[in-house]
């Protein structure tokens, strides 16, 4: 490779997007400059390698390469132009501002290691402001305020005049918030907080670091919105451990556990990354995260952290590991510091208090669901709530309640855990489970519930292929419940029975199971119970009356998830509009879910009509109220970015096409990928409207450089804008 071929190469290695092609191509790069002994190329490849390693956490790299730039520059000084020199002492300062990240290097090594970067500056005739910076982050990390006040002055009055003004912010932001001055931190960060325009790094980093400090002072709308502009000037980008700890600490704290736990796919493996201040940052934001999860009653649900297996498992069980993981960092820096700043700090962390019950941080945000069963409720109690909840579709609600059971259970008590155990999680132990409740019901007396259980255990059956012997278990069962004359039981047995004749193409028995059903329903005033079998009735048999009446029954019964499902039964009839609007007229209380669902309907209708903007409210409820359960589609999302688009709302016409073009490119088929691009040049025309071009740009220039339908449209649209802005070159 010749030196004009080396240097085409790293100019095409810098303006790639990070990922292991461009770390290939840089390393390569690094071993053609050392074969040819090309000057300058040296350092240069070595420089923006180590950057790439830098993301990737592979810090022991990051220093073995930073070690040998500065060797080449001892040895051979004339090789460096002046840029380069500049270049190499910055990088070297801010190495060294790192060296606190790592336990295991003494404080002895760092001052040495300060001193030896004076004399570099001195020798250099450079300015001593990155001095000044990587003194002050020392003198913070250690709890010295008097050196770190020092430090800042000077490094204020040591303020080169030609750089960017905002990374001085960001430096003055980072050191206000670190001594606790959040007035003053306020004040910096208050220009780029405010412009909407605005997603270039310094104003993402200013964002990050004044996040959870806006929640923490109550400033809720700002801090939404900040939590909003953050989102979208992160997306698809590398960002330090420290940077998404601090984003998912913030959605803890609010009452956003899920949307913290959205944010925790980026750091699977975090371990891995060899920089111990890191880990041990965004251990204690997981930490603050795994018990958010727990306060709602979700604590068994499963997360992997990788790679480690102790990673990975129930919330509750992670949420201990993080916090030993923390706890146990902080202790080596304290006694690599001779103090307690760093243990005292993690633990005012880990032990803060949620700074309210919900943010909405969009105008689709909804308050959580509530899943954790109500307090003081005796296991009895519990476990017959979880059997409600589970008639209802409220499955989460109905784990919560079965989890928070005492394990120390009484015989009778312990049946009705077996058995709801076997329904929910089905397995190979499903079968002996349930023979074992029903056998355990009937020692004790509780015949009607040993008979619906049959009915379970005929349903299994026949899923398992003994089709024969499921059908006559659940006809035995259902018999049995009719000579014992609850009406409520006969009700639900009929039901099974109906679901099972229907399923093995036994339509007009199963009707008239259901028939049956409904007058045992009736009787018992049973409005669920009605409800479920009309809209089997409605599936067998297709009505709009009929539907219409298991929604009627269902809203009575205040059932909203079972209420969908009769919804949707009703809008596969023509006049399915005329239901929807009555509904609507007298919206239902206590089913806002089932209200989002009609208002999606009539926004549908709105868009149909051309009236989209009009259909931007209901839209936002619609997908606000799907979302809670994780209903909520790309399809959905697009539909909400271009009425936002039409209503002039870009900066949430901005977020709806991020979400819609993310969901989209998470789904597989040559179809999404067409609509995910349609999102995307949407959301490059919502960033130019909102007046982001840099953003703009960006996104343009992602669909030119693919080979999608838009790719020439938007290489057209993007030079149209570069040419306006007088710009040359298409922002990396």
């Amino acid at each position: 490779m010749t030196g004009v071929d080396l240097w085409l190469s790293l100019r095409t290695a810098d303006a790639m997007e990070h990922g292991p092609e461009r770390t290939a191509l840089l390393l390569d790069a690094v071993r053609e400059a050392d074969r040819g002994d090309v000057p300058r190329a040296t350092f240069v490849a070595r420089r923006l390698l180590a950057d790439a390693y830098r993301v990737d956490g592979r810090w022991d790299l990051v220093l073995e390469l930073s070690a040998e730039c500065l060797r080449e520059f001892d040895e051979r000084t004339w090789r460096f132009e002046r840029a380069d020199e500049v270049e190499l002492l910055r990088w070297y300062a801010w190495l060294v501002a790192c060296m606190v990240d790592f336990p295991d290097l003494t404080l002895d090594d760092i001052r040495v290691a300060l001193e030896g970067l004076e004399r570099r500056f001195t020798n250099a005739d450079l300015p001593w402001h990155e001095i000044y910076t990587a003194r002050r982050a020392v003198a913070v990390h250690v709890g010295d305020w008097a050196a770190a006040d020092e430090a800042h002055l000077r490094w204020v009055a040591t303020a080169p005049t030609d750089r960017d003004e905002r990374w001085l912010d960001l430096g003055a932001v980072d050191y206000f918030l670190s001594k606790g001055d959040t007035g003053f931190a306020h004040q910096r960060a208050a220009a780029m907080l405010d412009d909407p325009r605005a997603s270039d790094e310094p104003v993402v980093l200013v964002r990050c670091l004044m996040l959870l400090p806006l929640a923490q002072a109550g400033e809720w709308e700002r801090a939404s919105l900040t939590y909003r502009r953050l989102r979208r000037g992160m997306s698809g980008g590398f960002h330090s451990p420290e940077d998404i700890g601090r984003v998912i600490e913030f959605c803890a704290l609010t009452g956003n556990a899920d949307a913290g736990i959205d944010w925790l796919a980026a750091m699977t493996g975090f371990e891995a990354r060899r920089r111990p201040y890191a880990t041990m940052e965004f251990a204690a934001s997981a930490a603050v995260l795994a018990d958010a999860v727990v306060r709602a009653g979700r604590g068994d649900t499963v997360l992997d952290l990788g790679p480690d297996d102790r990673n990975t498992g129930p919330f509750r069980v992670v949420a201990r590991r993080m916090r030993r993981l923390a706890l146990d960092l902080a202790a080596a820096f304290d006694r690599r510091n001779g103090n307690s700043f760093q243990g005292d700090r993690i633990r005012a962390r880990l032990a803060a208090e949620p700074l309210t019950d919900f943010l909405p941080l969009a105008p689709t945000s909804r308050p959580p669901l509530r899943l954790v069963p109500p307090p003081d409720l005796s296991d009895e109690a519990l476990l017959s709530r979880a059997v409600w909840h589970d008639l209802r579709c409220e499955a989460d609600e109905a784990r919560a309640c079965l989890s928070a059971v005492s394990d120390d259970l009484p015989a009778h008590l312990d049946a009705r855990r077996i058995d709801l155990r076997a329904r929910f999680f089905q397995s190979e132990d499903t079968e002996p489970s349930l023979r074992h409740a029903i056998d355990t019901y009937r020692r004790h007396g509780d015949e009607p519930r040993a008979l619906l259980a049959e009915c379970w255990l005929g349903l299994w059956v026949s899923h398992d292929g003994r089709v024969d012997e499921g059908v006559a278990t659940v006809v035995a069962a259902v018999e049995s419940l009719r000579r014992l004359g609850h009406d409520a039981d006969c009700a639900w047995g009929e039901y099974w029975l109906a679901y099972l004749l229907a399923s093995h193409g036994g339509r007009d028995d199963a009707l008239d199971a259901v028939a049956r059903g409904r007058r045992h329903a009736e009787a018992a005033a049973d409005h669920l119970a009605l409800g479920t079998l009309l809209i089997l009735a409605a599936t067998l048999r297709p009505s709009l009356p009929t539907a219409t009446a298991a929604l009627d029954a269902l809203v009575a019964a205040g059932v909203p998830e079972k209420a969908l499902e009769a919804l949707d039964l009703v809008t596969q009839h023509d006049n399915w509009l005329e239901v929807v609007e009555k509904r609507l007229a007298d919206p239902p209380r206590q089913a806002a879910r089932l209200v989002g669902r009609l208002r999606y309907l009539r926004a549908c209708a709105l868009l149909d009509s051309g009236r989209a903007a009009d259909a931007v409210e209901d839209l936002n409820e619609a997908i606000g109220q799907a979302s809670l359960r994780g209903g909520d589609t790309a399809e959905q999302w697009h539909q909400l970015a271009h009425a936002n688009h039409t209503a002039g709302r870009f900066e949430d016409a901005v977020d709806a096409s991020l979400r819609a073009a993310e969901l989209f490119e998470h789904r597989d088929g040559t179809g999404d990928m067409t609509f995910a691009e349609q999102a995307r040049f949407l959301l490059a025309e919502s960033y130019r409207l909102l007046g982001d071009h840099r953003a703009a740009l960006r996104e343009y220039r992602t669909l030119a450089d693919g080979d999608g339908e838009l790719a020439a449209t938007a290489f057209v649209t993007g030079t149209a804008l570069l040419e306006e802005l007088g710009i040359t070159e298409w922002p990396t």
